[in-house]
C-alpha cells in the first residue's frame, strides 16, 4: 500500500522522513500547501496512492478533490504548549493561529507562562489566515504561532512569527494511524469484493432499492429471470420496469413480504421481501426470488438425491426381442408414442412384456435421463396404497416414519411412472390418480399443500378394462384419460415366429452362448400354446440350461409340458380368443365373426371396442 504525506513546508517534511524510519512505514514525503497541496493529491491519487497525510488547512483542501482516505495530522495540546513556552521568551502578548479549534486550558497554561494570550481558529485559506493575523494585532498582539502562512506574513506586517510544529510523537502516532486505516481498508475492501461475488453469483435473483424505490443493485441472475439490463434499470423507479412490484409496500409499511408469488411477463417467481431498517427507519427494500420452474428442477435434484432406490429403466427396445410382423409393428408404434408425452395404455396377458416396453418407451423418449418408477397396483394393500402413489406427512398415521414420505409421483418427477395392473387399483383410489393426471399435482396424506408433478404415465393391465368399465369397478372418465394411446402386446401363441430367437435370448444371458435347437423341437415349442407366454418360456429354457448336459432335451420338454401346473389347463380357456369361421367371401367372414362376437358381448360398447371400431360403424354392419 502507497502512503503520501504532503506537508506544507520543509522542516515537517523532513521530520516526516526521519520519522518513518525510525518507525518502520515507507512514505513518501512531498512538499505543498493549500491549493497546491491539493494538487500534488489529485496526481498521487491517479498514480495510485491509497492514503495521504496532510495537516491544517491543506489537509481540508485535499479532502475535497480525493476520493482516497486523508488523515489529518492534528496539531496536538502537547504541540502549543511547546509552541507557547518558546513565544513565552519572546512576549507576553502572544495569539495563538491555527486552522481549527485544539481543546486544551487556556487560563492554566496562561497562568503557568505568565502571558496574556489571544487564541483565533480557523481558517481554510490564505486570505483567512491573514485577516486573523491582522485581527490579532489590533488586539495587541507581538508574537503570532500558527502555520507557516500565519507565520510569513505576521513577519511580513512587523511581528515576530513562530511556527507551531508536530512533534515526533504525533507524526509516529499519525504514521501508524495510517497504518491501521489501511489495514481497515483493506478488509473492508476484501468483505466488500466477498459480499458482490455472492451477490453477483447467487442464483437467485437480487433486487435492492433505496427508500424512494429507486434500484441501486441489479445482480446478474434478476437480468436472466426478469429478462432486464442492469444497466437499464439501476438509477430509475422500479415500478417503471416491473408493474407488478410490490416493494413500494414494504417501503410504506416496514413488514417483509415472505413466500410470495409474482408474475413478471409469462414468468412465475416465489420472492421474498424485506425493508432495510436503520435506526427503525425504512431506508431500503432487498427483494430475493426465484423462477418457479428452476426451483422446481433444484427440487427434483434434491428429490433424485435423496432417493437411493436406483430408480432407472433398464430396458431398451432391442430387448424386447422378436421379429414377426407383429412385434415389429408394436415397436414401431410404441417408438412413435415416446416421442410425446401423453398417458400410454399397455394391454396384455401376463408375461408378455408389458414392463419392457413401458421401460423401452422411457428410454427412448426426452425423459430418459430421468426416473422410471414402477408400481405394481395388486402387489400392495390397499391401505399402503395411497402413500406409495401419493406420499405422506409425518405423523399423518401411526407408523409414519419421521419427516413424512415422498410418494413415486414425486419421486418420478421429470420422469416416467409406470403403473403395472391398474385394472386392480381400489375404486376410491381412482378419483384421486385421475386428479392427480388432469392437474399435474399431488398432496401428500396429512398435508395442506400440492406439490406440482411433471410425470409421463404408463398405465398396463391384463384385464379389459372397458369390461370393468360396465361392472362399475373401475371409473370410466379415468379409463379414458389413461386410454390415448394405446398398445396391445401379443400372447406368445400368436408371435409364434419369435420363439425361436426368445429361446437363443434367454439361453444367451444364462450361458454366454446358443443352445440349438433342432427342427422337431422347434415345431413343438409352435405347437405350445404358452399361458404363461414369454415368462414361462424364460422358465423353461432356464430349466435346459441347468439339465442339457445330462438330460435329452426333448425329455425336458416333455417333462416340462406333463407336470401338473401345465395339465389342467383348460385349452378351450386357452383358446377363448379364437374364432373360427367358414371360409367364404370377406363380408361373410366379417359378419360371422361379428355375429358370434354378439353373443359373448351383449354390450355394443364392448362389442365396438373389441373388434376396434365405432359403435356407428358396428350399427351400420349389423344393421
Amino acid at each position: 500500500m502507497k502512503i503520501a504525506f504532503i506537508s506544507p513546508y520543509e522542516e515537517l517534511k523532513n521530520l516526516v522522513n526521519e520519522t518513518s524510519k525510525e518507525v518502520g512505514i515507507n512514505v513518501d514525503a512531498f512538499i505543498g500547501s493549500f491549493k497546491d497541496g491539493a494538487s500534488i493529491a489529485e496526481k498521487l491519487e491517479e498514480e495510485g496512492y491509497n492514503i495521504i497525510i496532510s495537516r491544517g488547512a491543506t489537509f481540508h483542501n485535499i479532502k475535497e478533490v480525493v476520493n482516497i482516505p486523508v488523515v489529518n495530522c492534528d496539531i496536538t495540546s502537547f504541540d502549543i504548549i511547546y509552541a507557547l513556552s518558546y513565544a513565552a521568551k519572546l512576549s507576553r502578548k502572544i495569539a495563538l493561529i491555527i486552522h481549527e479549534k485544539v481543546k486544551f486550558n487556556e487560563n492554566v497554561i496562561s497562568k503557568a507562562l505568565g502571558i496574556d494570550l489571544i487564541y483565533k481558529t480557523s481558517y481554510k485559506n490564505f486570505n483567512e489566515a491573514k485577516k486573523l493575523v491582522e485581527e490579532a494585532k489590533k488586539d495587541g498582539a507581538e508574537v503570532i504561532i500558527g502555520g507557516i502562512t500565519s507565520k510569513k506574513y505576521a513577519e511580513k506586517i512587523g511581528l515576530k512569527g513562530i511556527l507551531i510544529k508536530n512533534s515526533p510523537e504525533t507524526i509516529s502516532f499519525v504514521l501508524k494511524k495510517a497504518v491501521e486505516m489501511i489495514d481497515a481498508t483493506k478488509k473492508e475492501m476484501i468483505e466488500k469484493k466477498r459480499l458482490s461475488h455472492i451477490l453477483e453469483f447467487s442464483h437467485e435473483g437480487i433486487i435492492v432499492t433505496n427508500e424512494k424505490g429507486v434500484v441501486t443493485f441489479f445482480n446478474p441472475s434478476a437480468e436472466e429471470i426478469m429478462k432486464i439490463k442492469a444497466e437499464d434499470i439501476i438509477g430509475k423507479r422500479v415500478d417503471e420496469y416491473i408493474p407488478t412490484t410490490e416493494l413500494y409496500k414494504v417501503i410504506e409499511t416496514g413488514s417483509s413480504q415472505l413466500g410470495k408469488i409474482q408474475k413478471i411477463k409469462n414468468t412465475k417467481i416465489l420472492t421474498n421481501r424485506i425493508p432495510i431498517l436503520i435506526n427503525d427507519e425504512v431506508q431500503g427494500v432487498v427483494a430475493t426470488f426465484q423462477d418457479i420452474n428452476k426451483i422446481q428442477d433444484y427440487e427434483f435434484q434434491i428429490r433424485k438425491e435423496l432417493s437411493h432406490k436406483g430408480l432407472i429403466s433398464k430396458y431398451k427396445f432391442e430387448n424386447y426381442v422378436g421379429g414377426c410382423k407383429k412385434t415389429k409393428e408394436l415397436i414401431f408404434k410404441a417408438k412413435i408414442y415416446a416421442e410425446s408425452d401423453s398417458t400410454i395404455l399397455i394391454s396384455g396377458e401376463s408375461g408378455t412384456g408389458k414392463e419392457i416396453l413401458a421401460q423401452s418407451i422411457h428410454s427412448y423418449s426426452r425423459r430418459s435421463e430421468n426416473p422410471f418408477v414402477a408400481i405394481n397396483c395388486s402387489a400392495i394393500a390397499e391401505n399402503l396404497l395411497e402413500s406409495e402413489l401419493f406420499g405422506y406427512e409425518e405423523g399423518s398415521f401411526t407408523g409414519a416414519v419421521k419427516g413424512g414420505k415422498m410418494g413415486v409421483f414425486e419421486l418420478a418427477h421429470k420422469g416416467t411412472i409406470f403403473l403395472d395392473e391398474i385394472g386392480s387399483m381400489p375404486k376410491k383410489l381412482q378419483s384421486t390418480l385421475l386428479r392427480t393426471l388432469q392437474e399435474k399435482e399431488v398432496r401428500r396424506i396429512g398435508s395442506d399443500r400440492v406439490i406440482k408433478v411433471d410425470v409421463r404415465v404408463i398405465a398396463a393391465t391384463n384385464n379389459n378394462l372397458i369390461e370393468e368399465v360396465e361392472k362399475n369397478n373401475f371409473r370410466r372418465d379415468l379409463y379414458y384419460r389413461l386410454n390415448v394411446l394405446k398398445l396391445n402386446t401379443y400372447p406368445l401363441r400368436e408371435r409364434i415366429q419369435d420363439i425361436k430367437p426368445l429361446f437363443e435370448y434367454f439361453t444367451s444371458i444364462h450361458m454366454n452362448k446358443i443352445i440349438n435347437i433342432d427342427r422337431k423341437l422347434e415345431e413343438q415349442l409352435k405347437n405350445y400354446h404358452w399361458p404363461g407366454n414369454v415368462r414361462e418360456l424364460g422358465n423353461f429354457v432356464e430349466r435346459v440350461v441347468l439339465l442339457h448336459d445330462t438330460v435329452d432335451i426333448h425329455e425336458i420338454f416333455d417333462e416340462f409340458v406333463k407336470e401338473g401346473e401345465i395339465k389342467d389347463i383348460n385349452l378351450n380357456q386357452i383358446n377363448k380368443d379364437i374364432i373360427k369361421v367358414k371360409r367364404g367371401t370377406l363380408e361373410d367372414m366379417e359378419k360371422e365373426i361379428i355375429e358370434k362376437l354378439h353373443l359373448e358381448f351383449k354390450n355394443k360398447t364392448m362389442l365396438a371396442e373389441k373388434l376396434g371400431i365405432s359403435r356407428t360403424t358396428l350399427w351400420k354392419k349389423m344393421k
